[in-house]
């Protein structure tokens, strides 16, 4: 699950997790850029997640029994991280995959979701969902070469959000 460039791992501590929170406050900073002329979605979508109650119990949020969270090191930095989430006994939900300036351009997301959708199917998962925006069309490129494909929407967000969402589930 690594390369020799950057190592792939499960996290396992406190600190691997706050640099998760790191990488996953950088993903919004950077939503924020990208919707910069709609300043009220970004705000909106991570408030209606409650990520800054989430950012406080990632370990709870997305380790064992709940999910599952890798991060990628170049040295002894975390320069991105990923996690997916049980929904069901069959359906989990990929969560917070975001690489840093440091690591784009590397393969490292590729290489990151695949290691999760590789963890995901030994954790006898059948489907791997997820939704980001519409904007965000890096990584909706990426996960369409990966055989994601694009469905209904499989959870509410408040009406005027849904416009701007995009739904995609990839059976395992």
């Amino acid at each position: 699950m690594s390369d020799t460039l950057f190592p792939i791992r499960l996290a396992d501590s406190g600190a691997d997790y706050e640099g998760f929170g790191g990488v996953c406050r950088l993903y919004v900073d950077w939503c924020r850029e990208r919707y910069r002329d709609m300043p009220w979605f970004v705000e909106e979508v991570f408030g209606y997640q409650s990520l800054d109650d989430e950012l406080k119990v990632l370990a709870l949020k997305y380790g064992q029994p709940n999910g599952r969270t890798m991060v990628v090191e170049i040295g002894d930095q975390i320069v991105a991280g990923g996690a997916y989430r049980h929904l069901s006994a069959n359906v989990c939900e990929l969560k917070r995959l975001y690489v840093t300036d440091t690591a784009r351009g590397l393969g490292v997301g590729r290489k990151l979701s695949n290691a999760l959708i590789t963890l995901a199917q030994q954790d006898g998962y059948g489907l791997m969902q997820l939704d980001t925006g519409d904007r965000l069309v890096e990584a909706i490129s990426m996960y369409e070469s990966m055989g994601f494909n694009h469905v209904a929407p499989y959870q509410e967000y408040p009406a005027r959000l849904m416009p701007y969402l995009v739904f995609m589930e990839k059976p395992l």
